[in-house]
């Protein structure tokens, strides 16, 4: 991440009057990533599509975006962007869609689903399932590696945004770039990128405990390796031709 601080309290933000249901700024991320590894536009399902910021953004930077959630009612732009229900509840449901959809797809964006999911490896092998060969995936998770998501654990035993209240919104599956990365390297993608994602810079000056929780982990960081920052973490794979 460029960012080194973040002072003040993160804001709801919007593209275009949408809700944007993810982390500051890691729409932007993955666009430029999308830009990155598959310039030029092309065909992009955005699955956990909320009421459709990425898609719609993906849209004007000239993709052919498919969209899908589990709720259709919340999705704001079926007139400008097509709309599949999935369940995401369902292991099975996420298969079926995925055989529906086989090899439509130039890119595949699962942003923050997969901590939501029984069984990650059968998620990720239905998103290669949907790429073209040669296509791009694009996954993104809550880092439990942070140094915020450290401290927690420590201090509770439970990684950062996997309490009992997270449950309410469905976070069940904590899942490590290590576990991320062997399950992408197994399932025979080419890795490209994992990278910390959105908006946890080493210091994140927002309130008195977060502040203080901030200046405690720089003093332990020295001694610390693996993916600091970042509230979330972004891979981006490509399916072999």
């Amino acid at each position: 991440m460029s960012r080194r601080v973040f002072i003040g309290h993160k804001r709801t933000d919007h593209y275009k009057g949408l809700v944007i249901r993810a982390d500051l700024g890691l729409h932007e991320q993955i666009s430029a990533q999308l830009g990155r590894y598959l310039p030029g536009g092309g065909r992009v399902l955005d699955l956990g599509a909320g009421q459709g910021a990425l898609s719609m953004r993906l849209t004007d930077l000239g993709y052919l975006v498919t969209a899908a959630d589990m709720d259709s009612d919340d999705f704001k732009v079926a007139d400008k962007v097509d709309f599949e229900r999935i369940n995401f509840d369902s292991d099975d449901d996420v298969e079926r869609f995925a055989e529906r959809h086989h090899e439509q797809f130039d890119a595949v964006c699962g942003v923050e689903v997969i901590e939501h999911l029984e069984d990650q490896w059968r998620y990720i092998r239905s998103l290669k399932r949907m790429l073209r060969p040669g296509g791009v995936m694009v996954v993104t998770t809550p880092n439990i590696t942070s140094w915020l998501s450290r401290l927690i654990f420590l201090l509770k035993g439970r990684f950062h945004q996997f309490a009992d209240e997270d449950l309410s919104y469905g976070h069940i599956a904590p899942i490590t770039p290590f576990e991320l990365r062997l399950i992408l390297e197994r399932e025979g993608m080419e890795q490209l990128e994992m990278v910390p994602a959105g908006t946890l810079p080493p210091l994140y000056l927002s309130g008195l405990r977060m502040t203080l929780l901030s200046f405690v982990a720089l003093l332990f960081r020295p001694f610390q390796s693996g993916m600091l920052d970042g509230w979330c973490l972004l891979a981006v794979a490509r399916k072999k031709k």
